[in-house]
């Protein structure tokens, strides 16, 4: 598992889009598989100083399995690399575009220039980032501690980017 569920706080608009990608990071999306091309550090696909300028600090890299968590200050990114591929992968994508609105409540768009598909949504803890490319998917979450905003998912953009060209 790449993030443990005691670091995940419990908030409303993360429910939605952990119930899609905790099964999977888990394993039990239907016909999951692990995939050789997503093994590896998830830290490796960017460097210190992208993530630093972000968080507004020196961050710190750790990596969560295939993932990585950068911290600066209470300023936190997650890069979580989902064990599916192919079918199963669109399947969770979808559901996880479908899911994160939270019936009207959070804001979701689709994201240009980032792999082959890919959507923000501007939860209570910040901002995620989901992307879909060559049937893989990669999620970037940025926790700045309050809901959201534009200049937040502007910020994360250019990040997310290079994670997707590394990807």
């Amino acid at each position: 598992m790449l993030i443990s569920l005691t670091e995940v706080r419990p908030m409303r608009a993360t429910t939605l889009l952990l119930r899609v990608f905790i099964p999977a990071l888990l394993g039990l999306v239907p016909f999951s598989k692990p995939v050789s091309a997503q093994a590896g550090d998830g830290c490796s696909l960017l460097k210190p100083a992208d993530v630093s300028i972000l968080l507004g600090g020196t961050a710190v890299a750790k990596a969560v399995g295939t993932g990585c968590k950068w911290t600066a200050g209470s300023k936190k990114l997650y890069l979580i690399k989902m064990k599916v591929s192919g079918p199963a992968a669109q399947m969770a994508f979808a559901g996880a575009r479908n899911a994160s609105s939270e019936g009207g409540k959070v804001k979701v768009a689709d994201e240009n220039g980032l792999g082959d598909k890919a959507f923000s949504v501007l939860p209570s803890f910040g901002v995620a980032v989901i992307v879909m490319k060559t049937g893989r998917i990669f999620q970037l979450q940025y926790w700045t501690g309050a809901t959201g905003t534009a200049s937040d998912l502007a910020a994360l953009r250019p990040v997310a980017k290079k994670a997707a060209a590394a990807f």
